[in-house]
């Protein structure tokens, strides 16, 4: 394989952390108050422990065909047209979930930052530099989204601020909502969790073996799950049960509550950290449905379907006008992961059983 498209297993665990945290990260502790109340965290946990049977069933795929990546496990389980067909639905799919997070960050940048700037300017601005950058090979991209993963660090450390204002009190009792209320609210961590489905394109072209690579996307998992339980648990702890049930982004409206030296605004930090973080979620979705598109028309490279993907994306996600059209798209995005994250790999992993097809293992 070319090692232009090959990958470290750290390389791995820091683009699964950073793909994994996105745009959820600033209204799922709202979210965990309206489903569960005071049992968010076991929420949380619950919604990570799911993860992670989804991410062990794509791997049970995955580790059959040692080389190859969803677009060419669907050719090779269900035919050609049958399988180009699904491959096309992958794409669509890669391309819908960007657009989810590209119109998600708008929203939020419109509303928090800049108003009065009009939004064709800032889908310009994500469209230019994500075709510069998607353009590159799998190593290059890799190394930006790797620095970029680290600009986690300094949001974390930014939300942690309000430890000192916590009340560990607001959370009780855990089990206020009742279990089946906490059980149903897991669902919201599993969505803002999605990310991982980049395994299904970088799998092949990462160096070491299958049950190596698998460790490597678990504890990546576990690592956001952490993060997520702290951003909730402060949050939560912060703010009163009456405060949260008016608050859709708790994360902005907890920095704008810290005192920071001579910064009134302190999530005027945050956004741009956490808008660059974004910038290398959306590149990590046009880059697989770029993959996808080059694969079916049998191109050597992706480069050339690049521009194409960007512009389609930056184009669905200039439609959208009231915050009703954000959440459809969200919704849209989020119930066809389901499908294909869950039911198409399952019934794929079920079909290689029966027909007996898989890779020998790598040497």
């Amino acid at each position: 394989m070319n090692k232009q498209n090959t990958i470290t297993r750290g390389q791995l665990f820091f683009l699964i952390v950073k793909f994994e945290i996105g745009v959820d990260i600033l209204s799922l502790p709202y979210q965990m108050h309206l489903s569960s109340k005071g049992g968010g965290l076991i929420s949380v946990l619950i919604g990570g422990f799911l993860t992670q049977l989804i991410i062990l069933l794509c791997w049970l795929l995955l580790k059959r065909f040692p080389s190859s990546s969803i677009y060419q496990i669907l050719i090779r389980l269900t035919g050609s047209w049958i399988g180009k067909m699904l491959a096309a639905t992958y794409i669509v799919f890669y391309l819908l979930m960007g657009t989810s997070v590209l119109a998600s960050a708008y929203d939020v940048i419109n509303r928090w930052m800049l108003q009065f700037t009009p939004r064709w300017a800032i889908l310009a601005l994500f469209l230019f530099s994500s075709i510069y950058l998607v353009r590159e090979n799998l190593k290059t991209i890799t190394r930006v989204l790797v620095l970029i993963s680290f600009l986690i660090l300094p949001m974390m450390l930014l939300i942690s601020y309000g430890i000192k204002q916590s009340n560990p009190l607001y959370l009780l009792p855990l089990t206020e909502a009742g279990w089946s209320r906490i059980i149903v609210g897991s669902k919201e961590t599993l969505m803002a969790m999605f990310g991982f489905e980049f395994i299904l394109i970088v799998f092949p072209m990462v160096e070491g073996k299958s049950i190596g690579k698998l460790k490597t996307i678990l504890a990546a998992n576990v690592t956001v799950v952490l993060l997520y339980c702290f951003t909730v648990f402060t949050c939560a702890t912060v703010f009163s049960p009456q405060q949260l049930d008016l608050m859709p982004e708790p994360v902005i409206y907890l920095l704008r509550s810290i005192p920071l030296g001579t910064m009134d605004r302190v999530d005027f930090i945050f956004l741009p950290i956490w808008l660059i973080s974004i910038f290398g979620a959306i590149s990590g979705y046009y880059y697989a449905a770029s993959y996808g598109v080059s694969y079916l028309l049998k191109q050597k490279s992706h480069k050339k379907a690049v521009p194409f993907v960007v512009l389609a994306s930056c184009i669905i996600a200039y439609w959208p006008q009231q915050r009703e059209d954000f959440e459809l798209i969200n919704s849209i995005a989020n119930n066809s992961a389901y499908i294909f994250l869950i039911v198409l790999p399952f019934l794929l992993l079920i079909l290689s059983y029966i027909s007996k097809k898989k890779e020998e293992p790598q040497t």
